[in-house]
């Protein structure tokens, strides 16, 4: 095989490139919390909020140092840090709410064809049919 490495881009480390040294790195702890800790920047602030509610704060991790990181079960947020995310998912929320506002504005029903325009049922009652066949 060539002399080609493989670099990790979560653990920003280089490695031989075998498929069994890549496993064996991709199921090691530390890859585990490498890529974790990536994904968690890109998860919703929603979703982030929710859970970080729930928990209680971490004295380890505001006494100095908490081993478990992202792992933790207990908050590793401030009260200002999460009073911050409470505001950027109020700005979210605010921010759909136009959005969804605007694409209800532009949506014009004026130029549909006969077979695609809103039935009046008031017309419909007051037309009598009359069925004979043939």
């Amino acid at each position: 095989m060539g002399g080609k490495s493989y670099y990790c881009d979560y653990c920003r480390c280089f490695m031989k490139n075998d498929l069994n040294v890549r496993k064996l790195h991709n199921s090691g702890l530390s890859h585990t919390v490498a890529k974790v800790t990536f994904m968690k920047q890109f998860e919703d602030p929603r979703k982030l909020l929710e859970e970080e509610r729930a928990k209680i704060p971490c004295t380890r991790y505001f006494s100095g140092y908490c081993k478990f990181q992202l792992f933790c079960q207990y908050r590793h947020f401030s009260d200002k840090q999460l009073a911050k995310l409470e505001e950027i998912v109020s700005q979210l929320k605010k921010s759909h709410k136009r959005q969804f506002k605007k694409r209800q504005a532009k949506r014009s029903y004026k130029n549909l064809p006969p077979s695609l325009q809103h039935i009046d049922v008031s017309k419909l009652k007051q037309i009598h049919f009359e069925t004979s066949w043939g």
